[in-house]
């Protein structure tokens, strides 16, 4: 186990078991076995439901949580990742980091003595797709996980890697529905699974799906490209007429923001199948679970 959670790939299926126990824990009570703590939030790029459920977690965990604005750091001066890191885990026990480079994020943890979290960059979003998959695991409590199909319908962006990731790993049934050219790069992922796959036909993907998840059709730092993107995914809507293929007490899932009537209609967002505000709630916990997890491996 590495030192700290940088992808998806850096745990395997008994560690990311070990979290879902410690989120289900989280939920029931609280724990302020970290008081004294100190824990930096580096963010980059914007963020709400991240950057606030890091916040609350690092607080409910008895932590101090500092949020760091990279323009008020020296990094905006010129000053190397490596030199900031160094000085980073002089001063504390852990960082939360949001960055558009996932290169970045490995530099800062090669020279780091403190835990990294990846709480999102270019290449993937770990902490939200384990999440994720807990709420599902959550809402279908008398399903295996491995017997669900779990559709998502979007481009190959940071979602959809890590989704693909911790597919391979717990054996999910997982189906990528997208445009052709925008899949995710399977063989840069080293999937093997052939329980993943790639579909480019939204009605064919959808048919008995017990999870449909969608995100935004352009990602932050693609906005040039927004006007071919709307064109290209048009047809890949989540709505009312693709979901009533779907299995009908499938849930709707979207890490939000969401475009409404692009990627998905209010009528599915405020529908009673979708999930999306237990799916938001449960990113306090996961951050919790995953700071104990890392923390507590650190303090060993």
């Amino acid at each position: 186990m590495n030192k700290s959670l940088l992808s998806v790939a850096d745990v395997n299926a008994k560690q990311i078991n070990k979290i879902f126990n410690k989120i289900k824990e989280f939920k029931l009570k609280g724990s302020t076995k970290y008081k004294g703590k100190s824990i930096g939030l580096l963010f980059e790029k914007h963020s709400t439901r991240t950057r606030l459920s890091f916040e609350v977690a690092i607080s409910r965990l008895g932590a101090y949580p500092i949020y760091i604005n990279k323009s008020d750091t020296q990094i905006s001066r010129g000053e190397s990742i490596k030199e900031t890191a160094k000085i980073f885990s002089l001063y504390l026990d852990g960082l939360v980091y949001r960055t558009s480079d996932q290169k970045n994020m490995e530099e800062f943890d090669r020279f780091s003595s403190i835990p990294i979290i990846n709480a999102l960059s270019d290449f993937e979003h770990p902490t939200q797709i384990i999440s994720d998959v807990f709420t599902i695991k959550e809402l279908n409590p008398k399903k295996k996980l491995q017997d669900l199909k779990i559709v998502y319908f979007g481009d190959g962006n940071n979602i959809a890697n890590s989704f693909c990731i911790i597919a391979e790993i717990l054996k999910l049934n997982l189906v990528i529905c997208c445009p052709k050219g925008y899949e995710p790069d399977l063989n840069k992922l080293k999937i093997k699974s052939k329980n993943i796959s790639i579909d480019n036909k939204p009605s064919n993907a959808v048919i008995n799906a017990n999870v449909i998840y969608t995100d935004v059709w352009t990602s932050m730092g693609m906005e040039k490209e927004e006007k071919k993107r709307l064109k290209d995914f048009k047809a890949y809507q989540v709505n009312k007429t693709l979901v009533k293929l779907a299995d009908s007490s499938h849930n709707f899932m979207h890490c939000l923001p969401a475009h409404i009537n692009e990627e998905v209609t209010s009528e599915i967002l405020n529908s009673d199948n979708s999930v999306i505000y237990q799916q938001a709630e449960n990113k306090v916990y996961t951050a919790m679970a995953i700071l104990d997890f890392l923390l507590n491996q650190s303090q060993t």
